[in-house]
């Protein structure tokens, strides 16, 4: 299996990226298609919807998808996987509608909220499955379900949104249709691979739970290192503002989505050097990686700096002009959080999760205390920059704590 694995790494990873890329792209044009059609206003809704659902959708996949396909020794089941993903689920649910109404959000953004958190439910069981299929050695499953939800997604906001023109109404379509699509494809194809039960109260999956809290409490912690300034810039500035930010930010989820794509595929691999004590092999194909994501990241912003208020002019209309200055800030955002989340990754890979919590507090902790600071002196530039000094020092930090459990490992 090790040698299939190999073998075929490089089909898994074209077509992992291929179909998150669809996936991707069709969700940036939803963005793409509220800000042209609609004030900013229902942009800064769908950004608030966006955040707090992607903030407790980090409960609900619990940050154990690197830690499920690198337990190659496999220490816990399938069953113990999916069953504990339900559980995580249903309390993720519930935490983000009373968070979303304690804090204040009431009728058209709490139910945009809700319908956008059931989305991401279905991803989150979408995604244990494709752990599944990608211990199985077929990563190809979960780019072929994106790529179908993807199109699947983008027609059903459309003609739902541009119907009714309620974000709802819009909303509620991907809803249903990422439910669907989780249960007719990801389901049926996965259990062909292997076989699993939903409900299986003695898996094991408290065990699980205690060992991996860790990686819950990063994965909530990173997730609200990036949320949390624009949240911040929404309750100080209004909705407004945020979907101005959020509209010109838009672009740059493909990039940081693609940066992901250059590095999620290795996470097996890297378990295997781990589990074999191949230090050497591990630190090279981390240098590799790094540098592919330093380069896709200097790509990106030469071509923005030629010609990046043409092309968001062309793609959001001439209302976000003004506005052009946001946009190499948050590329440089997005390649800083793009190291740190490969170094996350690392950091998984080889259980250094008392580091990972300490990188994420700092990064978080930092992130709080300066970006109400930078709205004051450079406006909506703020998120941005509190996002690249919180990201370059969570990311020393975290350096330094893997290469110490990496020396450790081999001594």
């Amino acid at each position: 299996m090790l040698f299939m694995n190999h073998q075929n790494l490089k089909k898994n990873m074209i077509w992992n990226a291929a179909g998150n890329l669809i996936y991707l792209g069709c969700q940036w044009l939803i963005t793409v298609l509220v800000a042209r059609s609609a004030q900013f206003e229902a942009a800064g809704v769908l950004s608030v919807a966006l955040s707090m659902s992607a903030t407790f959708q980090t409960l609900a996949n619990f940050g154990i998808r690197s830690f499920q396909v690198s337990d190659v020794e496999n220490r816990y089941t399938d069953n113990c996987y999916v069953f504990f993903r339900v559980i995580a689920c249903s309390v993720a649910m519930v935490a983000c509608l009373l968070t979303s109404v304690a804090v204040g959000y009431r009728s058209e953004t709490l139910l945009c909220i809700a319908l956008y958190m059931l989305f991401r439910i279905a991803e989150s069981l979408s995604d244990v499955l494709h752990g599944i299929a990608q211990k199985n050695d077929r990563l190809d499953v979960a780019g072929k379900s994106f790529a179908i939800k993807g199109i699947g997604l983008l027609v059903l906001f459309v003609a739902g949104y541009l119907w009714s023109d309620r974000l709802s109404v819009g909303l509620a379509g991907m809803a249903v249709f990422s439910c669907a699509s989780t249960l007719l494809y990801d389901l049926t194809v996965t259990r062909r691979l292997a076989s699993f039960r939903f409900f299986d109260y003695r898996s094991g999956w408290l065990a699980l739970a205690k060992e991996t809290w860790p990686l819950c409490a990063y994965l909530f912690l990173s997730s609200a290192i990036v949320m949390l300034p624009r949240l911040i810039l929404e309750q100080r500035c209004g909705e407004e503002i945020l979907g101005i930010y959020a509209s010109v930010f838009a672009p740059a989820t493909l990039i940081q989505a693609a940066m992901g794509y250059v590095y999620n595929p290795f996470a097996q691999l890297l378990g295997e050097y781990r589990a074999r004590g191949d230090r050497k092999a591990f630190l090279v194909l981390s240098a590799k990686i790094m540098v592919a994501i330093a380069a896709v990241a200097g790509v990106m912003v030469a071509v923005a700096s030629f010609a990046g208020k043409f092309l968001l002019g062309l793609l959001l209309g001439e209302a976000i002009l003004p506005h052009t200055d946001l946009l190499i800030p948050i590329l440089l955002a997005i390649a800083l959080i793009s190291i740190f989340g490969f170094l996350c990754m690392l950091a998984i890979v080889l259980r250094a999760f008392f580091f990972l919590l300490v990188g994420c507090a700092v990064g978080l902790a930092l992130c709080a205390l300066i970006t109400v600071p930078m709205i004051d002196k450079v406006g909506m530039n703020a998120p941005s920059y509190a996002l690249i000094l919180s990201a370059l020092v969570a990311s020393v930090v975290l350096t330094a704590g893997i290469l110490q459990k990496l020396f450790q490992r081999q001594k």
